[in-house]
Order: C-alpha cells, then sequence, then structure tokens
C-alpha cells in the first residue's frame, strides 16, 4: 500500500495540470463553450425609475432571476431564440422574443397599470363621476372600448354594445332599440349632436345606425337626468361627433363583410377651421344570392350612412359648428306585408333619417359660457308593393324643429348652475296610402299632426359639505297639440269605438286642440363615505309626449309615431334610485350596486285584433294604463391592465296594468299586473378584454338574461274547419332562457411599426358555440291540437374578418 500512494498522487498531479493547460487553451481560444450573456435594466416608463423586484421568465417558465435594487437583471443562456416575460406588481406584463448569438443587452420600460389608458367601453371620466358628483346611472361611454367588443359580422355596433351594460337589453336579436330599466324602445331620447334619432337601427334591427368612426364618446342617463333634456320617460343617450383635427389630415376606415367605411379629417385654416366625414355603405344583395335558400334568392338588403361635421373657432370665445348626419335603408323582400287585408308579392322598404345641426358656444369669462343650438331633423318611410293590380305606396314622415339656448354659470367653487329654455316643433304624417297611385287599393291620407314642445330648465349642483353634494333642477313643460285637426266626440259610459262616436269638430290652422303641462323636479344627492367610496339617493319625473303605436314585440321601422291629444294623454314618468360605488387600487377596480324603482302613467296598449296602421279614429284602438320596473343593478369593472373588463348582474322587472276606462269592459288579463314584452328578470353579462403585447388583443363577451314573455294560448276553437287559438291573458308564458358567447382577435400593425399608415386586422365569432336562441314562439294546428313552433335570428355561429386602417 505505500508503494501505491506516491503513484496515485503522480497520477492525480498529472492530471490537474493537464486540465489546467486545456482550460487555458479555451479560454486563449475564445470557443463556442462559453455562454452569452443576456443583460439589462428595467424601468418605469413614466418616471424613468428602476423597478426593483421584477421577475423574470424564461418561455414562460419562472427561473428565479430578478432585478436588484438598481433594476439590473443578468442572465447566462445558451445561444437561440427566447421568449422573455417580465412582470412585478402594479405593472402591464411585458413580452418580447429575443435572438440571442452573442451578449445582449435588452433594457424594458413597464408601463404602471395605473397611468395607462382605459380598454373598457366604460371611461375614466365615468369613473371620477360614479365618485365624485351625485348623479346616478350616468355612464360615459368610450369609442374605443366599444371598438374592442367582439362585433357580429364585423360592424362595430354601438346599441349592441350598450346592451352589455347592466340595466339595458333588447327583446331579442334583430330588435329594433334598445329597453332601458324596463321602459320602452320608444321611452329612449337618442341625440347624435342635439339631432334626434327616431330608429337607431340598420336592416330592422340587425346593426346600429351610428357610424362609430364619426364618435367621439357617448354618454348614457338611465338615472339621474338633468333638467335640460325632456320628452322622453326611461333614458337619454347623448352621443357626440368626432371634432375634426385643426392641424393636420388625418384618414381611416375598414373593409368588412356587411359594409365599408371611410373616414376623413381635413384642416382648412389650421387652427381654425377644419371638416370631417365619415361615410359607411353595405351591399349586401351577393350573399343572399349566393348562399341564401331558394325563398330569398330575391331579397335585397342595403343601407348607408354619411355624417359630416364643419368646425369653425375664429377665436378663444367662440367656436362655429354646422353637423349633418343622412341615413338610408333599402330592403327587399318576398311575401312580408300585409295591408287592408292584401298580401303583396313582393315588398320593399325605404326608411331614413336626414338631420341637420348647427351649434355656436361663446365663452364670456371663467364664470359664464352659452350654447346655441338649432336642429332641422326629417325621418321618412315608405312602403311599396311593385304589384300591376294592387299596388302599394304608403309614405310616413316626422319633421322635426328645435331651437334651444343653454346657460353654464359657476359663481363659485360651490355652485354649478346649468339653465335655458328649449321649443320643438313636431309635425307627423301618420299615414298616406296610394295619393296619386292606380291601384284596387283605395287611397288613405291619415290628416297631419302638428304640436309644440315648450321648456325652460334649471339645474344648480351645490357642495354643502366635503362630504355632501346636492344637485337640484327643475324643469316646466308644455305641450300644446294644434290644428288644423279633427276632434271627435264619442258617447259617455261606453268605450271608444266608431260606433259609439256621436261628432266631429274641425279645429283650424294654429288653433289648440289640447293642451298639458307640468313641472318636473329632478333631485340627487351624494354622500362621501370615504375617499374612494359615496352613496347616492336621486328622483326624477319626466314626461312624454310623443310615442310609438305597435301592436309588434319590436316596432317596426314604419310604425306610427303619435303625439299626445285629447284622448292619448302624455306619459308622467316618477323614478328613484339609490346607489354605492366604490373603487380601489388609484380607480382601476370599481365596484357598484344600483337600486330602482320607477311608476308611470298613461302606459298604452292595444286592444285584441287592433288596427293601427290606417286607422284614423286610433284613440279606438289603444288603452290606457299603468306600468312599474324595478331592479338591482350589481356591478365589478377592472379598467387598467392586461386583463380588463367587467361583470354584471341585473335583477329587473318590468310590468303593466290595463284596465281602461270601463274596466268591466276593457281590461287586459282580469286587470291583474303581466309582464311586459321586455320583463327579463335576471341578466348576466361579463366581459373580457386581454392585452398582452401592443400588437395583439382578444376579446370575450357572454350574456345570459331570462327569456322574455310571449302570450301562450288557452285552448283553440274551431270554425269552419279551421282551428283558432284562444288567449285568455297576456304574456303568461316565457321563450327559453338565453345565453351566448362572441370572440374577437385583433391584430395591429404587424409589420408596420414606425409608419404613419396604421393597420389592424379583426377576426370575430359571434355566438361562438352556436346557441339557437329563440326569438320568438308561435302556434300553429297539428293533429287536432296547436304546436308550438320557435323562431332563431342566428342558430349558427357567425364569423367575420375586418380590416382597419387609419392614416394619421
Amino acid at each position: 500500500m505505500k508503494q501505491k500512494i506516491p503513484f496515485l498522487l503522480f497520477k492525480y498531479s498529472i492530471l490537474c495540470s493537464f486540465l489546467i493547460i486545456f482550460s487555458n487553451q479555451l479560454l486563449a481560444q475564445n470557443t463556442e463553450f462559453k455562454l452569452p450573456q443576456l443583460s439589462g435594466r428595467v424601468t418605469d416608463s413614466k418616471t424613468g425609475e428602476p423597478v426593483v423586484g421584477a421577475t423574470i421568465f424564461i418561455d414562460y417558465k419562472k427561473s428565479g432571476f430578478i432585478t436588484d435594487t438598481s433594476g439590473r437583471f443578468s442572465i447566462y443562456l445558451p445561444k437561440g431564440e427566447y421568449v422573455i416575460k417580465i412582470t412585478n406588481v402594479g405593472y402591464n406584463p411585458f413580452r418580447s422574443k429575443v435572438l440571442l448569438k452573442d451578449d445582449t443587452k435588452f433594457d424594458v420600460s413597464l408601463q404602471d397599470v395605473s397611468k395607462t389608458l382605459e380598454e373598457v367601453i366604460v371611461s375614466s371620466q365615468a369613473t371620477r363621476r360614479s365618485i365624485q358628483t351625485p348623479s346616478l346611472g350616468v355612464t360615459l361611454l368610450s369609442i374605443k372600448g366599444i371598438k374592442k367588443l367582439p362585433a357580429m359580422m364585423g360592424e362595430v355596433d354601438i346599441i349592441r354594445s350598450l346592451q352589455t351594460l347592466p340595466g339595458v337589453s333588447s327583446v331579442g336579436e334583430g330588435s329594433n332599440g334598445i329597453n332601458v330599466r324596463g321602459g320602452n324602445t320608444d321611452q329612449n331620447l337618442i341625440y347624435i349632436d342635439d339631432a334626434p334619432i327616431f330608429n337607431p337601427t340598420h336592416l330592422f334591427g340587425l346593426f346600429s345606425v351610428f357610424a362609430s368612426d364619426a364618435i367621439r364618446e357617448l354618454e348614457l342617463y338611465k338615472g339621474s337626468v338633468p333638467s335640460r333634456f325632456g320628452g322622453r320617460t326611461a333614458s337619454v343617450l347623448d352621443i357626440k361627433m368626432t371634432d375634426p383635427s385643426l392641424e393636420k389630415f388625418k384618414l381611416s376606415g375598414g373593409v368588412g363583410f356587411v359594409s365599408n367605411r371611410v373616414m376623413a379629417e381635413i384642416p382648412i385654416i389650421k387652427d381654425k377651421l377644419s371638416i370631417v366625414a365619415a361615410g359607411r355603405v353595405s351591399f349586401n344583395d351577393f350573399w343572399f344570392k349566393l348562399i341564401g335558400p331558394d325563398n330569398m334568392k330575391n331579397t335585397r338588403a342595403n343601407f348607408y350612412d354619411v355624417a359630416t361635421k364643419v368646425f369653425y373657432r375664429p377665436n378663444k370665445n367662440n367656436t362655429f359648428s354646422l353637423s349633418t348626419y343622412i341615413s338610408r335603408d333599402f330592403y327587399q323582400v318576398d311575401s312580408l306585408f300585409s295591408l287592408e287585408n292584401v298580401v303583396a308579392k313582393q315588398t320593399q322598404f325605404t326608411y331614413g333619417h336626414v338631420n341637420i345641426s348647427g351649434r355656436w358656444s361663446h365663452y364670456f369669462n371663467p364664470k359664464m359660457s352659452l350654447e346655441v343650438v338649432g336642429v332641422l331633423s326629417n325621418y321618412k318611410t315608405k312602403t311599396f308593393a311593385p304589384d300591376s293590380v294592387n299596388r302599394i305606396e304608403l309614405y310616413n314622415h316626422i319633421n322635426y324643429k328645435n331651437v334651444k339656448a343653454n346657460f353654464d354659470y359657476n359663481p363659485n367653487d360651490r355652485h354649478k348652475l346649468n339653465f335655458g329654455v328649449s321649443g320643438i316643433n313636431y309635425q307627423i304624417s301618420p299615414g298616406r296610402l296610394n295619393e296619386d297611385v292606380q291601384s284596387r287599393i283605395a287611397t288613405v291620407l291619415l290628416p297631419n299632426e302638428q304640436s309644440l314642445e315648450l321648456g325652460v330648465y334649471v339645474d344648480d349642483e351645490y357642495k354643502a359639505s366635503d362630504k355632501l353634494t346636492i344637485q337640484a333642477g327643475l324643469r316646466y313643460a308644455q305641450f300644446l297639440n294644434l290644428g288644423p285637426t279633427t276632434a271627435r266626440k264619442y258617447l259617455e259610459g261606453v268605450p271608444r269605438s266608431t260606433s259609439s262616436q256621436i261628432s266631429e269638430e274641425t279645429i283650424s290652422s294654429g288653433s289648440i286642440e289640447k293642451a298639458y303641462g307640468g313641472f318636473e323636479p329632478r333631485i340627487a344627492v351624494k354622500y362621501s363615505l370615504g375617499e374612494n367610496s359615496t352613496m347616492k339617493l336621486g328622483y326624477n319625473r319626466m314626461q312624454q309626449f310623443i310615442q310609438i303605436l305597435s301592436n309588434n314585440t319590436t316596432p317596426l321601422p314604419t310604425a306610427r309615431w303619435k303625439t299626445a291629444d285629447e284622448y292619448i294623454k302624455p306619459q308622467v314618468s316618477d323614478f328613484v334610485s339609490l346607489g354605492i360605488f366604490k373603487n380601489y387600487k388609484d380607480n382601476i377596480w370599481e365596484v357598484s350596486a344600483e337600486g330602482y324603482y320607477r311608476k308611470t302613467q298613461n302606459v298604452l296598449d292595444y286592444i285584441s285584433g287592433a288596427n293601427l296602421q290606417l286607422n284614423k279614429t286610433i284613440e279606438t284602438q289603444v288603452i290606457a294604463g299603468q306600468g312599474k320596473a324595478y331592479g338591482l343593478e350589481l356591478m365589478l369593472t377592472k379598467k387598467k391592465g392586461e386583463v380588463s373588463g367587467w361583470l354584471s348582474y341585473t335583477y329587473a322587472r318590468s310590468l303593466q296594468q290595463v284596465r281602461g276606462d270601463f274596466p268591466e269592459l276593457q281590461q287586459i288579463s282580469d286587470g291583474n299586473w303581466y309582464a311586459s314584452n321586455y320583463d327579463k328578470p335576471h341578466s348576466l353579462n361579463l366581459m373580457l378584454n386581454i392585452q398582452p403585447t401592443i400588437h395583439h388583443s382578444f376579446s370575450f363577451t357572454f350574456a345570459y338574461n331570462t327569456g322574455r314573455p310571449f302570450s301562450s294560448p288557452s285552448g283553440f276553437f274551431q270554425l269552419n274547419n279551421q282551428k283558432y287559438p284562444v288567449y285568455e291573458t297576456r304574456n303568461n308564458d316565457r321563450v327559453p332562457d338565453y345565453h351566448r358567447l362572441d370572440f374577437s382577435w385583433t391584430i395591429t400593425n404587424p409589420s408596420l411599426k414606425e409608419k404613419r399608415w396604421e393597420g389592424s386586422w379583426t377576426f370575430t365569432v359571434y355566438n361562438l358555440y352556436g346557441r339557437a336562441n329563440a326569438y320568438s314562439v308561435f302556434f300553429k294546428p297539428y293533429r287536432g291540437g296547436l304546436r308550438p313552433y320557435q323562431l332563431s335570428v342566428f342558430a349558427n355561429p357567425l364569423v367575420s374578418l375586418t380590416y382597419n386602417f387609419k392614416f394619421l
């Protein structure tokens, strides 16, 4: 053993010497065995300060690398391509691909979540308003957020986007308008740059009429409605068009399956005069011919809308603007329309708006400003059946004129006053059938209706203390139904009908047939529970002097508008709401709960078998009653970050009771309360927007609600071998519950990162899992009884691809 130890030591020393010489040789030759170094510094994008403790992930695997006190990191990796992800609490995650060949320096700036822009519909101003002002149920909506939502067939749709908010719904897909907190579609006042929209949808409810490129912002009032607004009992949607750039030319637009659009902002005189023009046009006929069934080969469906705005600022105290909005729909289908007991073989519908509004804004001083607005609006519909014998040409229109002056006065830090006057003139042509037309269908000319709606109002927001703020308003509205018209008299003690009419009296032009008026008090109180939480209480009364008369679940664009008169009284709504709001973490999170109750007088419903289209004695076809709506809205919102969105739940009821002037003869459903067409007790909405990089974003929306009511027959009777259903109560059944999931993926600037041209592709799947949601249920005779059938509007997934562009 003693002889072996020296020999082992000798071998070990030779081996160590060999390794040292070999390693020195490797270092001298700088061979490929040395690993490249990836190093860098992580800083705050706004302040430039180092981000300490940020975690670095390699290929999405947590590897234990973090930044030091100076924000630096250093990692040795084999050569290759890696995905680097860097995260830290309070910042948006950063992701990037890195090709590592040699030592690489990789500096990163993280974006503070609290300083990023919202990617959801509800904007930061709405968040601040929820906490700082007394108003309840007021939402300022972001067009940028709306464009993130999955859109049906690639069409960015304001009306459909509103339905993702709590308290806003519709009777179903393809319906006209929205229902807000238990109100009918005609109980919503919709303005675009102060001009009214009487039908907010294209193609009978499939798409919104608003070209999103031309919209700057939207404000939805579903609770505390300022006193400057009047004439509707449910809500106000105030849409503002974008002001054109005064500095440089801009061009944007998009190409999609349904429509193509373009918008240009053109400065005429730098910093003083510019114009914006936006247009959208659809060409959908080829879809019906290409993929439609045989019974839809002749269907045509097209629309367009054009919006322009001229903006002039001659000096710092005055601005002038002139806005126009034009929309038109054309729809042709085989055998859809029935009139005067004649079913047309082919029917064409044309309808649209022509709106012009001018505004002068004057700045007196830091305390006082003035706005004067003038509006001309025309909404016209035409129904045409080109039959050589039974030709049909039916026209309806509404001419609207409005002048108003509005003052803002802030005498001190505690008071904000708003006051003004307005005057509206309505001229309605409810129906002109076959005027100067040769046809076997007789001419019917309903008399025109003229009226004035006058208003004077004042609002005062008073900050009583650091915790208590009160917003009180008062509006007085006066409505005058004017001649020329015909006033009919009916027998007393019996329901109105053609047989009970006893006389007619002609009201001369300019004379007052009937006058209505009254005060509309409004108040909202805010009490601060803490720095980021408030409790609010509100009440408002509103009157409505014009409404739609329709016995359809959703009014058609050709439905008849009617002003108040001797027998049709204005609706009067009293609304109370209570809400609690709280923000967390620099307004990134918001939690809110709002409860409300509304009672409405003089709500109209129709008698069984009512004829509302061309009836000169329309008061014989409707019955007045009352309505009530109540509910609770819960909402959780995350406004910023890589993942943003909201979750909302609404419990809401909308009920009616109609007894008429003679309950024993006229009442509906035995005089009991029954659900309205838009009563949906439970609604759940989820919206998620995920933006892992600046070039990719993903959005999901999920909607669930209780099925809407419909009238189910209790039996049937037989006459001449024909079976007819018997209905004892109204809206006594419900269609199946509704639910739908949508998805969109937007790719922005995949190759043009530094160019003035910004392009994006949006891939959308509407109704992702192909739910065949029921729009309506109807009954047909089957084997000695009645069999229910279900109609679905979109029973399959709808896939679309849209290209959007901007030239800046």
